[in-house]
């Protein structure tokens, strides 16, 4: 019975409106007062949803000695109506999606990356993109800790493709000894360090119309989000910041 319940509650009844459909299904054209004492709900609750079911066309009545019988409809109801709500849909579709890729109604799309693999993908996704400068803050260079061999590579394929890396760094002993150690990957690279101390293992990257907030930890993860209006607004974050930033 609770599988029965739980279909019914996917379809879109509420627990109790499933109840008094399948007390009426068992006992086929009975009185409120039978559905109440055999889907163990109060009579006047009962009524209720008996009338919620009949406008979804699930249930039927009759009138019989003065008294209301009710009855289920076949469960293959169900199918008619999924049927009917899909060429409903259908029917309105195109214009749907004419509404949704209008760029006013764009929403930001975000995403969830996790482990060493997910903060690759993010990195890979920078390349892909095509742009010719990137922003990030917040860096300590910790992503060397978490995937050093791959971070190294990346560098590389970046330099060789003359993108830009403008970066503010973490301002900690830290930051500045690993920039010294690394200088080989710092070429197309403007750096400053962060106005005050700071050390925190996150960092935000501004590209294209995205925004990455990382988080280099034992268990790494990033959120991308994808929305013009907040990279704009990021970028002239950046900027602001890049003015009172220490080189």
């Amino acid at each position: 019975m609770n599988e029965l319940l739980k279909s019914l509650s996917k379809f879109g009844l509420s627990e109790k409106e499933a109840k008094v459909y399948l007390a009426s299904l068992e006992i086929a054209d009975a009185t409120a007062s039978d559905i109440s004492i055999k889907s163990n709900l109060p009579r006047t609750l009962v009524y209720d949803i008996l009338e919620r079911l009949i406008e979804r066309g699930l249930v039927s009545y009759s009138i019989k000695s003065n008294k209301k019988h009710f009855l289920a409809v076949h469960p293959k109801k169900f199918l008619t109506i999924l049927r009917d709500k899909e060429t409903a849909i259908s029917s309105v579709m195109s214009e749907l999606e004419l509404i949704y890729k209008k760029e006013g109604t764009k929403r930001p799309k975000v995403e969830i990356y996790e482990g060493k693999e997910g903060m690759k993908t993010i990195m890979e996704d920078i390349l892909r993109s095509r742009v010719k400068e990137f922003l990030a803050y917040g860096s300590s260079r910790s992503s060397y800790e978490i995937i050093p061999a791959f971070m190294g590579d990346w560098h590389k394929r970046r330099i060789n493709r003359k993108v830009v890396m403008k970066v503010i760094y973490n301002n900690t002993k830290q930051s500045r000894e690993k920039i010294k150690i690394f200088k080989s990957t710092l070429n197309y690279t403007k750096y400053k360090f962060m106005p005050i101390e700071l050390e925190s293992p996150t960092a935000t990257i501004i590209y294209s119309d995205k925004v990455v907030l990382q988080s280099w930890t034992k268990e790494p993860f990033a959120v991308i989000i994808k929305s013009k209006e907040m990279a704009e607004n990021q970028k002239r974050y950046f900027e602001e910041l890049w003015k009172i930033a220490k080189k």
